[in-house]
């Protein structure tokens, strides 16, 4: 088999005549290699890193939780961004053939034997000949360097999210300053007392070690990510895409998280950069976060305006040449009521934008933390993912239009969801919700929003909770 890194499987494949994108099946192809290593082994513990410079912690891709830099390390080796003593523990793990406690969800999902775990498919992200040659040699001490790299420079943020903190957002840090924190059932949510240091400066040491590194590990580097807080309100992305600029590398995957309506004029900035940057990259992918569609949206993600973010969606997919948009789908509890609409808009816009390849993608991780949103919490709605799920397989890719469909791996993400919040494991069911009416009354109180208003659909629901407080 030829192996194909392009964007997410871009090209499909005809099989006993029927559409298969190639994504699913370099995935399932990469699995095989990996499990004749170990069965636990997963390349994205050596060559996938994301670091949050402003707390100076890291992990390996978004389902282990972060953890510690030590910045001594990091100090005399920059590499330690991402070869952490930790981090080079669960490794070892793998080669044994043990399971590392922090990759839960993966095994949950193998457990099940229905769909391959993100074992898979982040191993795939960063696939290439020989990378498992490497990472044996590199083995339990070797500094790898990291073919995707995501990094947060800054808490800068103009929204506050119901589900994020004061240290990836400059707004919730306003808040909670001047309101304090959230006392919810089991703990002082929130609460900027217990945050770690939150370092913004240029002189961050994590963020010197960064821009030390990136020389040394940019030949290699397959994608480069930006998130934030808001990246696009962050000068050190702009420096990023001066240095490629700078540096044109044709093969490189550059990419930023945005809430696609960053304050002021930036989002120009952004798109005029973006011209400037295209000819010196192969391919440039804007992930939109949004977790539903229109006014839920919203009330989800306070400060947001959907129909500037909508705007500036189009304006981007118009004026696209290699380029991308993936929307992010945190999927939450408030999720649910909104699952169905945001499919068939994905769709819609498949449909007006996406011709001669695929423009618009979407992921859809779930939310585990904070408990008052996690989606394993309020279940009787899950019947909106099952319908989901029967119209993306009724406007499946290729079965009338060619790049305008969804994509077998992108039913098999949703029905990987489904699966997981079915399982329900190790759950407080009744704190989370607890947790959930005291959160989001006084989201209204401090926010001037309305919950029942924005989700008459969770009148019930909201009322089970209240009776709980």
């Amino acid at each position: 088999m030829k192996y194909n890194r392009n964007i997410k499987g871009n090209e499909l494949r005809k099989v006993d005549g029927k559409f298969e994108s190639r994504y699913q099946v370099d995935a399932e192809y990469v699995q095989e290699k990996l499990n004749k290593v170990s069965p636990s082994f997963c390349l994205a513990k050596w060559f996938n890193v994301s670091i949050h410079i402003p707390t100076g912690k890291t992990h390996s891709c978004y389902h282990p939780p972060v953890h510690k830099i030590p910045l001594v390390d990091v100090t005399l080796d920059p590499s330690a961004l991402h070869n952490t003593k930790y981090k080079k523990e669960q490794r070892a793990k793998m080669l044994a053939g043990e399971r590392p406690e922090e990759c839960s969800f993966c095994w949950q999902t193998e457990d099940s034997g229905k769909q391959l775990s993100d074992r898979a498919y982040r191993s795939k992200d960063v696939y290439d000949q020989g990378l498992i040659e490497e990472a044996l040699e590199l083995g339990i001490d070797g500094n790898a360097r990291p073919r995707y790299v995501e990094v947060n420079f800054n808490q800068g943020c103009n929204l506050k999210c119901s589900y994020c903190s004061p240290h990836l957002s400059t707004e919730w840090m306003k808040e909670i300053k001047k309101h304090g924190s959230y006392k919810l059932a089991d703990r002082d949510h929130n609460d900027i007392e217990h945050l770690e240091r939150i370092d913004n400066t240029p002189e961050n040491p994590y963020l010197q070690a960064f821009w030390k590194w990136l020389p040394e590990i940019y030949p290699t580097l397959q994608t480069f990510r930006m998130t934030g807080g808001e990246p696009l309100m962050d000068k050190n992305t702009f420096r990023m895409f001066d240095y490629v600029k700078q540096n044109p590398k044709e093969d490189l995957h550059l990419s930023i998280t945005s809430n696609c309506c960053p304050p002021g004029k930036q989002w120009t900035k952004f798109m005029q950069s973006l011209k400037t940057v295209t000819p010196c990259i192969d391919h440039f992918m804007l992930f939109c976060s949004l977790d539903s569609w229109g006014e839920q949206a919203e009330y989800i993600r306070n400060g947001l305006q959907f129909d500037t973010l909508l705007k500036n969606v189009k304006q981007y997919l118009t004026d696209s040449e290699r380029h991308s948009l993936t929307f992010i789908i945190t999927f939450n509890a408030l999720s649910y009521t909104g699952i169905y609409e945001y499919m068939q808009n994905i769709l819609k816009l498949r449909q007006e934008y996406s011709h001669d390849r695929q423009m618009i993608w979407f992921d859809i991780p779930q939310l585990m933390s904070p408990d008052y949103l996690n989606p394993r919490m309020y279940t009787s709605r899950i019947g909106e993912l099952h319908k989901c799920v029967e119209f993306m397989e009724n406007n499946k890719d290729g079965d009338t239009a060619e790049f305008q469909g969804f994509s077998d791996f992108e039913i098999e993400k949703v029905k990987r969801l489904i699966n997981w919040i079915e399982a329900g494991h190790d759950f407080d069911k009744e704190t989370a919700m607890r947790n959930f009416y005291r959160f989001f009354s006084e989201h209204d109180k401090r926010r001037g929003t309305g919950f029942l208003e924005s989700f008459p659909e969770l009148g019930p629901f909201w009322r089970k909770c209240e009776n709980l407080k």
